[in-house]
């Protein structure tokens, strides 16, 4: 039941689907590739579920304002933003474009460096926390979180 717990094993699932997706030659088995894809966004999507409940309960007051959300059509906000903005920064860093402008692409794509990086710093710390001490948040934890928040509500803006 506890949140560190949770992400640690949700962290555990994206973990082994990027390796499982790693060590396969996707054109000698597309279909595998295909299931895998989709076991990488149901991971990640619970992954970024679990870590939006450590940021509620770790850093309430400290979360960067969304405001901006309402700007955006409900469907997607209901169907997982966070996930749908997750990969557009992994494919801007891919140096995939996704409707955009390529000066626009090329723009974005720091932002995504740093939006991505803070996503591996904040799973470290995290991981290397629901180890030691499960049931608190210090401060180094409380750091990585508030960055991350920013640097995710910057990139969904």
């Amino acid at each position: 039941p506890r949140l560190l717990s949770q992400f640690f094993f949700a962290d555990e699932r994206v973990t082994r689907v990027v390796a499982e997706i790693n060590g396969l030659d996707a054109e000698l088995d597309p279909q595998q590739y295909l299931v895998l894809l989709n076991q990488l966004h149901v991971s990640q999507a619970h992954l970024l579920a679990v870590l939006e409940r450590i940021m509620e309960e770790c850093i309430p007051t400290q979360r960067h304002s969304r405001d901006y959300l309402v700007k955006f059509p409900e469907e997607l906000l209901v169907d997982n933003l966070g996930n749908h903005m997750l990969f557009a920064a992994e494919c801007l860093l891919a140096g995939t474009f996704l409707d955009m402008e390529e000066s626009d692409g090329a723009q974005l794509r720091p932002q995504a460096r740093n939006l991505l990086c803070s996503l591996e710093l904040v799973r470290t710390v995290l991981r290397e926390q629901s180890l030691s001490q499960p049931n608190s948040y210090p401060e180094p934890v409380r750091t990585v979180l508030i960055q991350f928040d920013r640097l995710f509500a910057e990139f969904e803006l």
